[in-house]
Formats: structure tokens, C-alpha cells, sequence
């Protein structure tokens, strides 16, 4: 049996981000009527908002090829070299790299020309030699625009910041998904789902599969009650969405005299300070648990008052 795939594959079936679909509709409708291929594309935002999904549809929406690759397998020149043969054996492309801001310096200085001009240039010997690749859109992902070289960054003519979805969005999410999945659940459990999972749909779809384990498995009734306690007792997550690591970090700041930086709650929560940064921060800051300082992260009223409560 194949695996269900909880992902929209259309423009007008993707929930949520309206101001961004209303953008690429148009972009869309535009290139396809003047046989160009769209600008390139920078989706910008946390974890698990939809911008690999987004990526798709666009090449569906496109009927282009898409190929995929991830920042981080992009170094150096020869690893262009790599992608530029790939996009070179078709007529067009769309290139989707995700973690964008994970391609090292010296591979963006090469991938420059190829984002301007289509044009990759390369060394044959002593000599470099050009060559065009034709029609050709890459769309990056990243969950931090800040650590990519800004001519980087202008070279993508289309860029967009992914936002948190709302309490009606992800509840159509969720309602859209459980009937994916084949499984029942009250309209109190299902905003108990809604709730806790951070209004982040791939959170919201790992929960319900979970879920959906424990309904097969245990033959549990999916009721606000049984959600609520599985959600906590079995994984950990609070009515805010909190996991155990959102509220170490918490309790950190909430026990620290004065602002902490990235790299000093890291330490104290034993963490990689990207993970902290791209994974956790965002998330506390959307709720009002911390606000950023000039000399640090801080707790707020509303985040001392939630942690006092666990």
C-alpha cells in the first residue's frame, strides 16, 4: 500500500499564505503566456510551513520538470558543476535547493551568473568557457534570508516571507487532512489538534498520523480529552504546542538575570544554536513567550506565566 501524501498539489487546494499565492498566480499566468520562464523564487520562513510543497506546485502549475537538491551538498564550484550538467540535459528547468542558506560563499559566487543571466561559466584547462542553460528557475528555501550574501539574495526576483498560519487555516488543514487519513474526531478534539501544533501544517499532519496510530492501534476514541492527554502524556506537548525543548529554553531565560544571546541559551539547553534559533525562536517570539533585545533574547509575562504553570 502506498504512502498517503497529505500534501495539496494544486495552487487553489495550497491552504493558507493568500498574499503569496495571489503574487504567483499572477507570476504564473504571466510567464505562461509570454513562454518565459518565471523569476527565480526565495521562500523565506520556519520549519514546516509548506515551502517545499509550495516549490511543487509551482513546477506543476508551470509543467516543468522540478529537480531537487539541498544547500548544504553545494561547497564549491564543482558542486555547481554538478547541477549545471543536470539542468543542462533538459530543455527547462526548475531547480529547488533547499536550506538555501546552507550553499557555501564560493558556490554562490558561481551560481551568481547562472541566477543573472542563465549563463554557467566554467574552466576547460587554462581557459574558461561559458555556457547557456537555457530556460531555467530555481526557487530556494530557507529558514534563515540572514545568512545569505545579499547579491545573492537580489538575484531572486521574487521573494517571500512564509507567515504562521491562523486559527481557520490550519483547522481547514487539519479537517482536509483527517479525511486524507480516514480517521473521525470530534470538532473539540480537532481544535485540541489545531492548538498544538504550533499552526505549522507539517506539525499539524505528524500529530494526526500519530494519532491515527494510537485510534488503529489502541482503538482509542479521538476525543478532546484522549487527544489532549496523548499529545502530552505520550509526546511531550503542551496546549500552547510547546515541546520539551521550547520549555527548557524558556525556563533558561526565565531563570537568567538580564537578556541571553543564541549562542549562551545553546549552552544551557545543550542545543545547536541554529536549531534554537531557526526551530524555537520563532515560535516563542509569534506567541509573546520572548521578545528579542539588542543584547539578547528575553522571557515576557505571558512566557514567566506559562512556564510557571508546567
Amino acid at each position: 500500500m502506498s504512502r498517503i501524501n497529505l500534501r495539496p498539489e494544486r495552487l487553489e487546494d495550497y491552504i493558507g499564505q493568500e498574499p503569496i499565492k495571489e503574487v504567483l498566480r499572477v507570476a504564473i499566468e504571466s510567464a505562461k503566456k509570454q513562454n518565459r520562464p518565471l523569476d527565480h523564487i526565495l521562500l523565506n520562513g520556519p520549519p514546516g510551513l509548506g515551502k517545499t510543497t509550495l516549490a511543487r506546485i509551482i513546477a506543476r502549475e508551470m509543467k516543468w520538470p522540478i529537480k531537487t537538491t539541498i544547500g548544504s551538498s553545494i561547497k564549491s564550484a564543482n558542486d555547481v558543476k554538478s547541477i549545471a550538467l543536470t539542468i543542462l540535459s533538459s530543455k527547462k528547468t526548475m531547480m529547488f535547493i533547499d536550506e538555501i542558506h546552507r550553499v557555501g560563499k564560493p558556490a554562490q559566487e558561481v551560481l551568481y551568473p547562472i541566477l543573472e543571466d542563465g549563463i554557467w561559466y566554467y574552466k576547460v584547462g587554462p581557459s574558461v568557457t561559458e555556457a547557456d542553460l537555457g530556460a531555467l528557475t530555481v526557487v530556494g528555501a530557507t529558514t534563515n534570508v540572514g545568512r545569505l550574501e545579499q547579491p545573492f539574495v537580489d538575484r531572486f526576483g521574487l521573494s517571500f516571507q512564509m507567515e504562521y498560519y491562523n486559527e481557520d487555516e490550519i483547522t481547514r488543514i487539519v479537517m482536509t487532512s483527517m479525511d486524507k487519513l480516514g480517521i473521525t474526531m470530534s470538532i473539540d478534539a480537532m481544535a485540541e489538534v489545531a492548538m498544538r501544533c504550533r499552526f505549522t501544517p507539517r506539525i499539524a499532519n505528524n500529530i494526526l498520523k500519530r494519532l491515527r496510530d494510537y485510534n488503529v492501534a489502541r482503538g482509542i476514541k479521538l476525543t478532546q480529552r484522549s487527544v489532549s492527554d496523548i499529545l502530552w502524556k505520550k509526546f511531550h506537548l503542551d496546549d500552547m504546542g510547546l515541546n520539551s525543548l521550547d520549555r527548557r529554553v524558556l525556563s533558561t531565560l526565565d531563570k537568567a538575570v538580564g537578556p541571553l544571546g543564541i549562542a549562551s541559551i545553546a549552552v544551557a539547553v545543550q542545543e545547536e544554536a541554529e536549531t534554537i534559533e531557526s526551530r524555537v525562536e520563532p515560535y516563542l517570539v509569534q506567541v509573546g513567550f520572548i521578545q528579542r533585545v539588542m543584547r539578547g533574547r528575553m522571557i515576557t509575562d505571558a512566557g514567566r506565566n506559562h512556564i510557571s504553570s508546567y
